[in-house]
């Protein structure tokens, strides 16, 4: 078990926003002595490298709350997305010192403009942070997996990619379009037209990859009821909506 003042010094994280992570929720301590002090033991201290990472990317810090509230697949895709950017930093890192090297030896090559040339690095970036929010927010599809129909959100995309011969990013958009089917039928109601393409665009995309019935279907509309929480905080009331739109149109 480590102190507030270790971990402190261990991570430069400052007791006050240690506190504030409490506060919000987002890093409880592992205990509480008498004194009032906090302790964190291995797993808390884990759960803080996961913060301290996903606010090196610039995410916000509830949408940190949901991407550790998701499956651990999940996680390890994104920092496995992070890993190749920093793998280009340090190939770059690598040219760059070779290229000092040479000016110390009054060498000089026009090729060498190219160490200060970062876009690849910050395309790399864009591409992975608009991959990252969009399986945040695929808090929508985390009843699917919670239902137990199907593994994990990430083998599932990763499977989907293969049989249908689409890259990630790509995959992640299909399903970001079929969630804001939902988001813009709810204005009509779960039994309009709306709701009723919304949801055969659904089973359409799950059926791309593995087979879903009718009763498979419907234990998916009542898992979002029982795993609401995350999704009802980017549109409150999504969940109920879907829910509500699968029963009628698969009755």
């Amino acid at each position: 078990m480590k102190s507030v003042n270790e971990v402190s010094k261990l991570s430069g994280v400052s007791r006050r926003t240690l506190q504030y992570y409490d506060e919000i929720g987002l890093l409880p301590p592992s205990a509480v002595k008498e004194s009032g002090y906090r302790q964190y033991d291995d797993e808390s201290l884990r759960r803080l490298w996961s913060i301290l990472f996903y606010k090196e990317l610039g995410i916000s810090l509830d949408d940190i709350r949901l991407l550790l509230e998701s499956p651990k697949e999940m996680e390890k895709e994104i920092i496995r997305q992070h890993k190749q950017i920093l793998l280009e930093k340090q190939s770059g890192l690598q040219k760059m010192i070779l290229s000092v090297d040479r000016i110390l030896n009054n060498e000089f090559d026009i090729s060498m403009l190219r160490d200060f040339d970062k876009n690849r690095i910050e395309t790399m970036k864009k591409t992975y942070a608009n991959e990252i929010r969009a399986l945040m927010e695929s808090g929508f599809f985390l009843p699917v997996v919670k239902s137990g129909i199907f593994p994990s959100s990430i083998s599932i995309v990763k499977n989907a990619s293969n049989i249908m011969n689409v890259d990630f990013g790509e995959l992640i958009s299909l399903c970001g379009d079929v969630m804001q089917k939902f988001r813009e039928a709810m204005i009509d109601g779960p039994e309009s037209l709306a709701a009723k393409k919304a949801v055969t665009a659904y089973r359409e995309l799950i059926n791309m990859w593995l087979p879903c019935d009718d009763t498979a279907f419907r234990k998916i509309g009542q898992a979002y009821l029982v795993h609401k929480e995350a999704l009802d905080k980017k549109t409150p009331g999504l969940a109920e909506f879907i829910n509500a739109a699968i029963l009628y149109v698969y009755h």
